[in-house]
């Protein structure tokens, strides 16, 4: 009899109340069947259900995908984020983010004529009941939301004609006034420009296994869920099962 290891991460772990569990496995089960058991053995996880995504193996998958013996799987809330090549890269980083590094990454074409650059940086809020904000905590599905950045620079290229890009994330703490994502983009023209880090950015919030979790003076901490997330994700519905 084999295992596969679940992997829960952001607010999934706190309603878990663990990182990760093994389940057995006596022979290929579908995805869907294998939540119906960690639901049974997670209800707060269960409550959640509708804004879950999952990976297979770092790739994202469906409730009818098959899960091996061995496989690794990871429980995705909805997210709030090397080199590949000279002209593309693509960081997840600890280290606060060097504006001018990244600004350099994507500089130095005659040819590119239209610069977009984005910088996200973490606001200055007050919470009427928990005081002011203090600092941002930012966790990821590391070798994952790597993949998956990559895969939306590629996706950037062929959409549009992008010369050079760069995409930043970082991850742990980022206090008020820093820098928590860069992304930069080199296009002949800035109407592409505009359109390729747009969508960049709005799809690496969609998509990248990263989540951040707010920090309030009072001590108060809790996980940023996007608007929209009950249309992004699959639900894995709640059935009878066997204990694991």
């Amino acid at each position: 009899m084999g295992s596969a290891t679940v992997y829960f991460f952001g607010p999934a772990a706190d309603d878990a109340g663990c990182a990760q569990c093994d389940v057995h496995l006596s022979e290929p089960a579908s995805l869907e069947s294998l939540f119906n058991q960690i639901y049974a053995r997670f209800p707060r996880l269960a409550a959640r259900a509708a804004h879950l995504r999952f990976a297979i193996n770092q790739n994202y998958a469906k409730p009818q995908d098959l899960v091996q013996p061995g496989d690794e799987i990871a429980v995705i809330p909805p997210v709030s984020g090397g080199n590949v090549e000279e002209s593309t890269n693509v960081v997840l980083q600890r280290a606060p983010i060097d504006a001018g590094a990244v600004r350099s990454l994507i500089s130095g074409d005659v040819s590119l004529g239209g610069i977009v650059i984005f910088e996200g940086t973490t606001r200055c809020e007050m919470h009427p009941q928990h005081g002011a904000l203090v600092r941002l905590e930012y966790e990821a599905y590391g070798a994952m939301a790597l993949r998956q950045m990559r895969t939306l620079a590629d996706q950037a290229r062929q959409r549009w004609a992008v010369g050079r890009l760069a995409l930043v994330h970082r991850i742990g703490t980022v206090a008020p006034g820093e820098v928590s994502v860069m992304i930069a983009v080199a296009c002949p023209h800035r109407g592409e420009a505009f359109e390729a880090c747009r969508w960049l950015i709005d799809t690496l919030k969609r998509d990248v296994p990263i989540w951040k979790r707010e920090i309030w003076a009072d001590g108060t901490a809790s996980w940023v869920a996007p608007e929209n997330a009950a249309t992004e994700a699959f639900r894995i519905s709640r059935m009878p099962a066997e204990p694991l």
